[in-house]
């Protein structure tokens, strides 16, 4: 009985072991996000096999994992209407890459605007437009060179059935992508670089989280003036 004990003793301590070396090791391994407060375009550089994370103005994030050496430029300006997002991009690429990376809340040119529906390639639903992300990524690759990205962006409660959807320029329409959810982000797949954001499927009961509170409380108390109007008259 004894000698059982001091094997599950032992058991119990190696686990403790295990568990707290496999802590410290991934804790030594995260690097905080990198704060960038100002405005207009950061400069940016980043070691092959470095996953780096962006913050801008302490609210989105843009966080680049790559297997080659990336450098470029990140306009994030708009980060204060964007608000606390968190883009993520895993690249496997040939040869070292510049990467320009541009992130808007609307893109009006491309009829990207918020509460806006639209019928996409590849769905046979109207997607609506509600995340208040678009991320335009251009890379200096060529024609002949193989690339594979995953696009990543975190899940929350108004995105969760949302898909990847890019603007495919020789249509001028926004077509989607296969969109999967794992380790809590929207995941789709890609070899090639364009404006891309992520569209949700319209439903009867959908509302645009963009209608804030002010706004309902606003038309509530419309309703009960116009009632008590119509009450005094009678």
């Amino acid at each position: 009985m004894k000698k059982f004990n001091k094997i599950l003793i032992g058991i119990f301590t190696f686990a403790i072991l295990f568990t707290l070396f496999n802590v410290n090791t991934v804790l030594a391994t995260q690097n905080p996000p990198v704060p960038v407060n100002q405005s207009g375009i950061y400069p940016y550089r980043i070691q092959a096999h470095n996953r780096t994370t962006y913050q801008f103005q302490s609210q989105t994030r843009l966080t680049v994992n790559s297997n080659v050496t990336i450098e470029g430029n990140i306009n994030c300006d708009e980060a204060p209407m964007i608000g606390d997002k968190h883009f993520e991009i895993e690249i496997e690429a040939e040869r070292d890459l510049q990467m320009n990376m541009t992130c808007t809340r609307q893109e009006e040119q491309l009829g990207l605007q918020l509460g806006n529906t639209y019928r996409v390639r590849n769905r046979n639903q109207n997607l609506l437009y509600q995340e208040g992300f678009c991320i335009r990524i251009q890379t200096n690759k060529s024609g002949e060179e193989q690339i594979q990205a995953k696009l990543k962006i975190q899940v929350n409660d108004d995105n969760q059935d949302g898909t990847w959807a890019f603007y495919n320029e020789a249509q001028g329409e926004w077509e989607s992508v296969q969109t999967t959810v794992q380790g809590g982000y929207l995941v789709g797949e890609t070899n090639h670089f364009s404006y891309w954001t992520i569209l949700i499927p319209e439903t009867d009961d959908t509302i645009p989280s963009f209608v804030g509170v002010g706004t309902v409380i606003g038309l509530s108390v419309i309703a009960m003036v116009l009632v008590v109007s119509l009450k005094k008259r009678k």
